[in-house]
């Protein structure tokens, strides 16, 4: 979806951006989408039979095949200027991606208001559109900021030997990138204050050192997830199940389960890169499991 509506709850405070394509997370809090991309079933789960995962698709009501993987980027207001939460796909990722910058201008946000990209991790949907078509940064303003171990692994020289053969333009495309941005480019560890009001905590496993994000703005808090649960059913019901793109399988699936624990007891407010309708919702006990509820 490109053309997406505020949540009633957001509306007033966000009256500036009514005609926006985006949802409303919290006060000056919002998601744009960067379009959607195709997804094979076994990508939900690898040690999984493609039945199976079907039957728990069907059962839920939804889509099992001709699957589509929305692109959420979550970004922040901060008076006149904005901290964007991983920058999109970019126009050479894949087809349907790469709508960001129309959706930001339908936002009425600049890129030039843009003073911080802050990266989850650097895959090519999350990182790629950090660069315009001439090579340049899409955001001359910014700075950007990636976790230290993030950007060690991908720009390791042995970083493709660590690959699988269909992820090895992933490490092209970051180590291109990430030099590109160098000038630019700041790391921190988690634990630490990115800029003021996100703090980064530590949820590697989908890569090595991939963060997500505590937002704190005014009295509300939004967590950024990046990709630590990606899927509205799967990634809750089933965390134990390894999911294709994950570096690490094993430690992905131990941070799931910590994460799913955390968000269902504080009962926070939550943004998933690659959940549906904008990404926004609360995580909430099902049985011995965890159920996603989206907010719109």
């Amino acid at each position: 979806m490109d053309r997406r509506h505020f949540l009633a709850t957001a509306a007033g405070a966000l009256a500036a951006w009514s005609a926006a394509p985006c949802f409303a997370a919290a006060r000056d809090v919002l998601t744009l989408s960067d379009g959607d991309f195709a997804m094979p079933i076994n990508v939900l789960g690898s040690n999984m039979d493609a039945a199976r995962i079907k039957e728990v698709l069907d059962a839920e009501g939804a889509p099992s095949s001709n699957l589509r993987n929305p692109i959420n980027v979550t970004v922040v207001r901060r008076g006149d200027d904005f901290v964007l939460f991983d920058c999109g796909a970019g126009q050479n990722f894949a087809e349907g991606t790469g709508k960001l910058p129309g959706n930001l201008a339908a936002a009425g946000i600049e890129p030039e208001r843009v003073k911080h990209v802050v990266f989850t991790h650097a895959h090519p949907d999350h990182l790629w559109g950090a660069l315009d078509d001439f090579g340049s940064p899409a955001f001359p303003n910014a700075s950007f900021h990636i976790a230290a171990s993030e950007r060690d692994f991908w720009m390791s020289p042995d970083v493709f030997q660590h690959l699988p053969e269909d992820r090895q333009s992933f490490a092209a495309g970051a180590q291109r990138l990430l030099k590109e941005l160098a000038p630019v480019l700041q790391t921190f560890r988690p634990g630490e204050e990115v800029v003021p009001g996100v703090a980064a905590f530590e949820t590697g496993g989908h890569t090595p050192g991939h963060v997500s994000f505590e937002v704190r703005h005014g009295t509300e808090v939004v967590m950024v997830l990046g990709d630590a649960l990606t899927h509205a059913i799967v990634s809750f019901q089933y965390p134990e199940w390894r999911a294709g793109f994950d570096q690490d399988p094993d430690r992905a699936v131990a941070t799931r389960k910590r994460l799913l624990d955390r968000l269902a007891a504080e009962r926070l407010r939550v943004i998933g890169y690659h959940l549906p309708k904008g990404g926004i919702g609360r995580v909430e006990r099902s049985g011995t499991a965890f159920r996603f509820i989206a907010e719109a």
